[in-house]
């Protein structure tokens, strides 16, 4: 146990995922439903086949969901209701397994992939049992680097309240929102999407206890923000990406990366662990090369792009546990992660294992 010297950092001490039951392989969706809407748009399997993803699972199944047409948001919104409370409630539950509960004073959550009121974390707090005064803080339609904005929350409220541990959750069910646009955009979207909810525990510790939350540096490039969209329409919501994004990545995570480590005396050789969200194969060979990260430091992000695919925000927090899964990081280790999203915004963390 450290000593009352011994300084405390916000600390994420326990991780846990959860995933819905159905998983289907990439070849299994394309003929079973995205073969027919891009029949006309060339060489549509390949453009699935070179994202990497191997499996993801389903909140529903879209080829018998969307054969005949596609459902309007509310229709999409209900299904968002009930994957968001079973898959939700079943992370959270992992997470507080033997915890006491009526120590935690405040609940964060993020989710971009759907809208019910009361907002989740209301309805997955009382699910669980947690506390009735519980501080609740409900994070929505950030996208995919909102693991961040949920962890520098718990971080802010540690701050203010360092005994009372913050419970902390992303759930997203992209496959909700499959549209039938026959463009090669939407085709590369959804081969890339997948379903996942995570969710951990943080609160103020000495080192050696779990993953200490360091430092995080934010960055948003005003000038890009069409090239990346997340808008809401009458039959569910609809994704832009260009295929522009990953070079701007290229160009600016040199000096993200400076302005995160640069404060604490670090450099790039410091870091040991990289827990990089796998927005799609591109955005990781261009951070790899740009950052001379090996094919081992990635290796994580790319078995959770393989076989869950982009989870949105949950996908960085997939990783992490990935990490810590694979590597076993030693105690005293620094780690990286990074996560980008609409804005566009570049969310970045030190931590330290």
């Amino acid at each position: 146990m450290p000593n009352a010297a011994t300084p405390r950092l916000p600390t994420l001490t326990r991780l846990s995922s959860a995933f819905p039951p159905l998983r289907f392989s990439q070849r299994e969706i394309y003929d079973g439903l995205l073969r027919h809407w891009y029949a006309e748009v060339p060489n549509a399997w390949e453009l699935m086949e070179n994202v990497r993803v191997r499996h993801r699972h389903y909140a529903w199944d879209p080829r018998e969901e969307l054969a005949e047409r596609s459902p309007g948001t509310a229709r999409r919104m209900a299904a968002y209701k009930r994957a968001v409370l079973a898959v939700g409630g079943e992370s959270l539950r992992g997470t507080l397994e033997g915890v006491d509960r009526a120590t935690i004073g405040s609940f964060v959550m993020a989710s971009c992939t759907g809208y019910t009121g009361p907002t989740p974390e209301l309805l997955l707090a009382r699910d669980v049992g947690l506390r009735a005064d519980l501080r609740r803080t409900f994070i929505g339609h950030m996208g995919c680097y909102a693991a961040f904005n949920v962890l520098k929350t718990a971080m802010d409220s540690l701050a203010a309240r360092p005994d009372e541990p913050v419970l902390v959750n992303c759930s997203e069910f992209s496959s909700l929102h499959y549209r039938p646009e026959r463009t090669r955009e939407q085709a590369v979207i959804h081969a890339l999407f997948g379903d996942a909810c995570a969710s951990a525990l943080v609160s103020m510790e000495g080192p050696g206890v779990g993953v200490q939350l360091v430092r995080s540096r934010t960055e948003q490039l005003y000038a890009t923000h069409e090239l990346m969209t997340w808008d809401v329409l009458d039959d569910g919501f609809i994704m832009t990406l260009s295929p522009y994004v990953p070079f701007v990545i290229a160009e600016h995570i040199g000096g993200l990366l400076g302005r995160l480590l640069g404060p604490e005396g670090l450099e790039l050789g410091d870091v040991r662990h990289w827990v990089v969200h796998p927005g799609g194969p591109k955005i990781l060979d261009v951070v790899g090369d740009k950052l001379r990260l090996t094919g081992d430091d990635l290796g994580p992000s790319y078995r959770v792009l393989e076989e869950r695919g982009n989870c949105s925000s949950t996908t960085v927090l997939l990783v992490l546990e990935e990490v810590l899964r694979s590597r076993s990081p030693a105690r005293g280790e620094y780690g990286v992660m990074l996560a980008f999203g609409p804005g566009l915004t570049m969310e970045s963390m030190l931590v330290r294992f």
